[in-house]
């Protein structure tokens, strides 16, 4: 056990030496004989793209982590079916790397079936649910469907509020996210409700001066501004 516990903590070190590179090179290494010796839809290999798809996004190669995450959502989908925890977490990894790259319309479908299968899993108010919710909100909203971004952007905030959770960093992001929305669709009155809010939770959790407060305001002041000229 002592040798190797010691073999561990000296590929460990070893690790740490390497350059993000040399740990890519190393992975992909361990994915190449992983897929011929075990087949491309093993758990070792599996784990083994997951891996280089990690090194990947170290070295913002996003373009090239796209490629691995699809091969890692369809061995997954073929191993352990479409509804597991596993495929959906492997889809969202894959869908924020196309937001990454402006491809709301290939992200959207993913997000909207992790979604459905979280809520169904996990329930509606999971963190897990409400994060993959939000992430379908912002791609929604790239799209264009302003409606449709506002109803999963108020369903995520109320979501935090039944939590008991609606003054976390989560919740005041979702609600400033949600005000935006509601400013582009010309409900500017409803958004500065929202906003100040946000800083009124703000200035007590985190102090006045606290750059996500004064982001706050300034955003609240925009608002207020915009609907004095109008």
């Amino acid at each position: 056990m002592e040798r190797k516990f010691e073999t561990w903590a000296r590929r460990a070190a070893k690790s740490q030496e390497q350059s993000p590179e040399e740990s890519l090179a190393q992975a992909q290494e361990v994915l190449r004989w992983s897929i011929r010796k075990k087949g491309p839809d093993s758990t070792f290999s599996i784990k083994a793209m997951n891996e280089v798809a990690n090194q990947l996004s170290q070295l913002e190669r996003v373009g090239e982590e796209v490629s691995l995450r699809e091969n890692i959502v369809e061995s997954l989908r073929a191993s352990v079916g479409p509804e597991h925890l596993s495929t959906l977490s492997a889809e969202w990894k894959l869908a924020t790397c196309l937001m990454t790259l402006g491809r709301p319309e290939d992200a959207e479908p993913l997000l909207a079936h992790v979604v459905r299968e979280r809520a169904s899993a996990l329930g509606q108010d999971d963190t897990q649910t409400l994060t993959a919710m939000a992430w379908n909100a912002s791609a929604s909203k790239m799209l264009g469907d302003l409606a449709e971004a506002r109803l999963l952007q108020e369903r995520v905030v109320a979501g935090y509020e039944r939590r008991g959770e609606g003054e976390s960093d989560q919740a005041q992001s979702a609600a400033l996210n949600l005000a935006s929305t509601l400013s582009e669709l010309g409900e500017r009155e409803k958004a500065a409700r929202l906003v100040h809010t946000v800083v009124d939770v703000r200035s007590r959790t985190l102090g006045r001066d606290d750059p996500k407060t004064v982001d706050a305001g300034a955003f609240l002041a925009s608002l207020t501004s915009g609907r004095e000229d109008n």
